[in-house]
């Protein structure tokens, strides 16, 4: 499928899926200072990333058509049953990095997981920081084909005035495959 297809499929959840990583981000960086300073980048990945699915799990429990799935400790949302959204720290290209479970695994190479529909895109929605990782960047969903292998990235562009909608660019890379 072309981005566009796979991001028709997600485009009612912009808005949500940008709140759920602006405000995991704010939230862990609202720690006292002397916390902060104490964690390492896996600490501050982990910690935001109990917040993302914190939120995800708020604001999408009554939801129609979004229904939250815990796969052996993978935990996704199945949109539509066209799509399965899980929640990562990224890097600019929309790679991130997996403690390399089989289920993870088979998520990113798009293959079939024990409860999620086959034919249903994987895709990853996250966050990409600064280079001091204190400074939120964007908010950005990207389709994984494999350990560190994307697709393709869209940033998510929340709107600049009133009465805007959020929306979606394309920043994937030449040559990234």
């Amino acid at each position: 499928m072309a981005i566009e297809d796979d991001m028709h499929s997600v485009a009612h959840l912009l808005d949500d899926i940008d709140q759920i990583t602006r405000s995991a981000h704010e939230r862990y960086r609202a720690y006292p200072p002397d916390v902060l300073v104490e964690h390492s980048s896996r600490a501050a990945a982990t910690c935001t990333y109990d917040h993302m699915v914190a939120t995800a799990d708020r604001l999408w429990a009554d939801k129609p058509g979004v229904a939250a799935k815990e796969i052996r400790g993978l935990k996704v949302w199945l949109i539509c049953t066209v799509a399965v959204i899980r929640f990562k720290k990224m890097d600019e290209d929309g790679r991130t990095r997996n403690y390399p479970t089989k289920q993870a695994k088979n998520f990113d190479r798009q293959l079939p997981l024990p409860g999620l529909p086959a034919p249903a895109v994987r895709l990853a929605a996250g966050y990409w920081l600064d280079e001091t990782q204190t400074q939120f960047i964007r908010a950005q969903i990207a389709r994984p084909l494999g350990p560190g292998v994307v697709q393709w990235c869209a940033a998510i562009v929340p709107p600049s005035m009133p009465g805007e909608v959020t929306t979606w660019e394309d920043v994937t890379r030449q040559g990234q495959l």
